[in-house]
């Protein structure tokens, strides 16, 4: 027989729908990670920096510091070494051509100077005794030379009347032999000392000459510790303002170190800036450059490169400004006229290609780039105005990225 079922809850009804929910929302996930399986995830790109396209104005031009340089300059360097005695001016003063600015003292200095004027009054003293012993022996020569020469005369003269008194017979040929070898000998004892004489006076003449050239020489070197001496007072070697001069009592210096520099205010100032070499086909000419400061003309880029900068010199047009030495202030070199362009702000992602946003996703498109200048790059081809383009760096090169 039958039997009526118990009535059905409304709890049931509530159970079955939501199992049917758990297990629709299972079979989704089982698809979304299929299709996740199939489709492998785009890299992200962490903390993405982009920049928009836009129409402007590029100006060719070239941001530089420079600083600010006396036309006029000269340097100081110390030419002898020794301790700072005195300091005689002051840092900035205005100095005059000549005028003193400092004081050494070389105690080595002074004790070689002494040295060397007692070799120079020993020397002179030797010169001197030697020129009196010489003098000396010319009287002791001359006697000697006159006793001779009376001598020979004595002979001669008897040997004469020996002669007379042999052709009368009244002198044996034997005593006329005797005085005519007296009278020869006299002679040649003349001639002989006379011979001698000479050669002394000649030897004696020659070594006072080499005397009087050392003397002469240590005479030359004394003068020059002299003039040393007079360089131990360091003086300005032109009218100006004085700069950089840090010299203290008791401070040592060495040959070629630096002491100060002097400038001339009145020659005016000139700008210097370091350029990167990059740039150095194209400083040609006279190229404008300005600053808050006024308007300034390139007028000589030296070819020495350092550290990939070269140096490049301005000099203002017109009235200079008022500046001073040291001084730095921003200065934009003109390369060329300015143009209408599509311009990118510059970063180390703008480089061919660039990425794109699209939607979500950046997508990579090859572009064509122009010139650099001010922070800005010129875009040629290859985008648009309003584009949105990563100008970041990133380390993926897929031909998508998606953002975080």
């Amino acid at each position: 027989m039958d039997r009526p079922l118990p009535a059905r809850g409304r709890w049931a009804g509530w159970s079955r729908r939501w199992l049917g929910l758990l297990l629709a929302s299972l079979l989704l996930l089982g698809g979304a990670w299929a299709l996740r399986q199939a489709w492998p995830a785009l890299p992200v790109v962490q903390q993405p920096q982009l920049a928009t396209v836009r129409q402007g104005e590029f100006r060719d031009e070239l941001v530089l510091r420079a600083r600010a340089e006396p036309l006029r300059l000269v340097q100081i360097d110390a030419q002898e070494a020794g301790r700072v005695e005195a300091v005689l001016v002051q840092d900035g003063a205005l100095v005059q051509a000549g005028q003193p600015l400092y004081r050494l003292h070389s105690r080595e200095q002074e004790t070689l100077l002494m040295q060397r004027a007692a070799e120079v009054a020993q020397q002179q003293a030797n010169a001197a005794l030697q020129r009196s012993a010489w003098a000396s022996s010319q009287a002791q020569n001359r006697r000697e030379l006159a006793q001779l020469r009376a001598q020979a005369e004595e002979a001669n003269a008897q040997w004469r009347r020996q002669r007379e008194l042999a052709a009368a017979g009244f002198v044996s040929a034997a005593g006329l032999e005797q005085a005519e070898r007296q009278a020869t000998l006299a002679a040649q004892l003349l001639a002989q000392a006379r011979e001698d004489q000479q050669l002394e006076q000649r030897t004696r003449s020659q070594s006072l000459a080499e005397m009087d050239r050392a003397v002469a020489g240590l005479q030359q070197g004394l003068r020059l510790l002299q003039a040393s001496r007079d360089q131990w007072t360091a003086r300005a070697p032109m009218a100006g303002r004085l700069s950089g001069f840090a010299l203290q009592p008791g401070q040592s210096l060495r040959p070629g170190e630096h002491v100060a520099r002097i400038h001339d205010p009145a020659a005016g100032l000139q700008l210097a800036a370091e350029v990167d070499e990059f740039y150095l086909p194209r400083l040609t000419g006279q190229l404008p450059a300005f600053s808050e400061a006024g308007r300034w003309t390139l007028t000589q880029t030296l070819p020495q490169v350092q550290g990939g900068k070269a140096r490049a010199i301005f000099q203002a047009e017109g009235t200079a400004p008022v500046l001073r030495p040291g001084q730095t202030v921003e200065l934009r070199l003109q390369l060329g006229e300015a143009r209408p362009a599509l311009l990118l702000p510059e970063g180390p992602g703008v480089q061919d290609p660039v990425y794109v946003l699209q939607g979500q996703e950046l997508q990579r498109r090859p572009v064509q780039l122009g010139r650099r200048a001010a922070g800005l790059v010129e875009v040629v081809a290859g985008l648009q105005a309003g584009d949105q383009v990563l100008i970041s760096a990133t380390p993926h090169t897929e031909a998508k990225l998606r953002l975080p």
